[in-house]
């Protein structure tokens, strides 16, 4: 008991210690006490994120993973290891005494940019990108590169959540800019930004949607292919 408390305290005093900025979602102690509000979704919702999606026996990458929302949910699901991955490394701090908070000795968490190179680890079977491709990346150009270093993470499946479809205007760039970095998937008013996904993960990768349709968030599931 005293250990736990103690572990309670840690948590709280980092949390306490980050920008609220950077805690992007409520966190919750083992004993459902809200520990930091965050600015999104709670817990009944973050679980619709991924759906049905089946983790069992598998180890895990959570790439952008911020505070292990997502990778403590993959490791409540059943799988046999789980990695988070993020820049910032106060949040990493954060996130593994979180992790020791929980009880969850296969989770684990590395402060490092993915999109920077292939891991220095084997890859995990499957990657999960949580709502990472949004505005920013496609408005910059760098769908590519996260198409890239994802596949680099994961040996077997890729699991995104992200809009499939966003309307012109309400992108920051221009739709002569988005044609140029992404010709062919600007039509309809829209940019088609699963169908420029699945291109540059290219024919290794099979999509399949689990959820979502047209321009609501989406749950997107891709299987190397052979």
């Amino acid at each position: 008991m005293e250990t736990e408390i103690f572990r309670l305290e840690v948590a709280r005093r980092l949390l306490a210690g980050l920008d609220p900025a950077c805690v992007w979602r409520p966190v919750y102690g083992p004993d459902g006490t809200l520990l930091a509000p965050g600015h999104g979704p709670g817990p009944d919702e973050l679980e619709s994120y991924i759906g049905n999606l089946d983790v069992v026996g598998k180890s895990v990458v959570d790439l952008g993973c911020n505070l292990g929302y997502f990778a403590f949910r993959a490791a409540w699901r059943g799988a046999t290891r789980v990695l988070g991955c993020d820049v910032d490394p106060d949040v990493i701090r954060t996130a593994r005494e979180l992790a020791r908070l929980h009880g969850l000795d296969n989770v684990d968490f590395s402060a490092c940019d993915f999109l920077c190179g292939p891991p220095a680890a084997p890859p995990c079977e499957m990657a999960m990108l949580i709502d990472f491709i949004g505005r920013g990346v496609i408005s910059k150009g760098r769908l590519e590169s996260v198409a890239k270093a994802a596949a680099a993470w994961a040996s077997k499946e890729l699991f995104f959540t992200l809009r499939p479809a966003y309307r012109l205007d309400d992108l920051p760039a221009s739709p002569a800019e988005l044609e140029r970095l992404y010709p062919g998937h600007v039509r309809g008013g829209h940019f088609h930004l699963a169908d420029a996904l699945a291109e540059r993960l290219g024919p290794d990768w099979s999509p399949r949607r689990l959820t979502g349709s047209g321009r609501v968030k989406a749950a997107l599931l891709f299987t190397r292919v052979g």
